[in-house]
């Protein structure tokens, strides 16, 4: 007994020991950040690395996790130093990231990008368990694409891996390398790992993902049309009750209009609109209609079928403004150009109008029904379009070009009434007497 407690002993002020050497090392560190040049930074980032790899249970791992973010973002390596902050997110998800360094670091983005680079710096709704949130860190990084950021997480995968061996969703952390291998390139290896969830974990509920992601790889980035379509067959023919078949549909349908099988790839667009739908993905719902639609109009000339389509696609999201009206400014243009009823084509934009009237996308459209019932001859109904654009965004540009209309054919109207007048006859002063006696 007093042998186990003289060990236990011992081994706590090991530990101790061990803890206070790594918080001396990590002072060293925090000191050299900001005298070191560009040639010593590269060897500062890889020594906090390291440093965390073995000392990540520490609580000044949080504090480390933030310095080897600021070495990289000295070192010019934006992604990484984004990736960084990323995966601070989710480690310590109770402390709060310094504001002013990470809008350093986001501003070194496109400003498109910036809105989803923050937004992604806050989770929401996060587990407990530190593998959970690493998990979804995981599948936000992949979901953001950042170029040059395979390197970068080709290291936390393998901290990951070392963590927690026994990890139960460790399938779904093998699929998710698979993507980063992807998204830098890697096929190959993208390749090998999707086989390996298929191969290694016999239970796993991602094997139709897996086959579905060597489907895309062969059909994107490996032009085998055969190959691809095979896994695309195999996904649907084993698993039929998967959440993939919908995206199996809709990229076999990319697939079909590749090789000019028309028909065919319209087909598959309608039924992975339908597994969306069926599904609660309108979104995507919406996507394979769109698609659909451009190959009707554009592939095989059809129209009419093409503007019934979009009709769908619109009523699919009527409360999301940039949805609705890319569908039914499409439709709009099949009117004109195509079919050549600008009646249709006025009532496609009359209802972009009536669904959203304060907007920007709103007021061109009723600008543009105005226009069109100009053109038609009834001034009048045009002037009260023209002047409810005025009315529902008056400090808007088109606001500004109704009110030139308004303008212009008020003076058009002035002008043929002036030409009326000076073309009524001019009676001789006695006859104007007379009919005044």
């Amino acid at each position: 007994m007093k042998r186990i407690i003289t060990l236990t002993v011992f081994l706590f002020c090991l530990t101790t020991l061990f803890a206070q050497s790594a918080e001396k090392e990590l002072e060293f560190y925090k000191n050299e950040i900001n005298t070191a040049d560009r040639k010593q930074l590269s060897a500062l980032e890889w020594d906090l690395n390291s440093w965390l790899e073995q000392n990540y249970t520490l609580p000044s791992a949080a504090d480390a996790m933030l310095y080897k973010a600021k070495v990289e973002y000295l070192n010019k390596q934006y992604t990484p130093a984004y990736l960084t902050l990323l995966k601070y997110t989710y480690e310590f998800p109770t402390k709060k990231l310094p504001k002013d360094f990470v809008n350093q670091v986001v501003t070194e983005f496109s400003t498109k990008q910036q809105a989803g680079l923050l937004q992604a710096l806050a989770p929401k709704n996060l587990p407990q368990a530190t593998e959970d949130r690493l998990n979804m860190f995981f599948t936000a990084a992949n979901k953001l694409n950042l170029k040059g950021a395979n390197e970068h997480l080709l290291k936390d995968y393998s901290m990951f891996f070392t963590r927690f061996p026994g990890y139960e969703n460790r399938d779904k952390i093998e699929l998710l390398l698979g993507d980063s291998y992807r998204n830098g390139g890697q096929y190959l290896a993208a390749l090998s790992k999707y086989d390996k969830v298929w191969k290694i974990y016999p239970s796993s509920k991602y094997k139709a993902a897996s086959l579905r992601m060597k489907g895309d790889i062969y059909a994107s980035e490996l032009g085998d049309y055969e190959k691809a379509k095979g896994y695309y067959n195999q996904v649907l023919n084993d698993f039929p009750n998967s959440v993939e078949i919908p995206t199996v549909y809709k990229h076999l349908a990319v697939l079909e209009a590749d090789k000019k099988n028309y028909e065919m790839a319209i087909d598959k667009a309608q039924k992975a609109y339908e597994g969306y739908l069926k599904d609660g993905q309108k979104l995507e719902a919406f996507n394979a209609l769109m698609f659909k639609a451009e190959l009707q109009e554009k592939n095989l000339k059809n129209y009419t079928s093409a503007v019934e389509t979009l009709k769908v696609a619109a009523d699919l999201m009527p409360a999301q403004e940039q949805y609705y009206v890319e569908a039914k400014q499409k439709e709009a243009q099949i009117q004109a150009r195509r079919l050549r009823d600008n009646y249709a084509e006025r009532d496609a934009w009359e209802e972009i109008a009536v669904r959203f009237p304060n907007t920007e996308n709103g007021v061109k459209a009723l600008y543009r029904a105005a226009e069109i019932t100009e053109r038609f001859g009834d001034i009048t109904k045009a002037k009260e379009k023209y002047y409810k654009v005025i009315i529902n965004r008056p400090e808007s540009e088109t606001a500004v070009k109704a009110q030139r209309r308004m303008t212009a054919l008020e003076k058009a109207a002035a002008k043929a009434q002036k030409k009326v007048q000076q073309a009524k006859p001019n009676l001789p002063e006695k006859f104007t007497k007379q009919s005044a006696e």
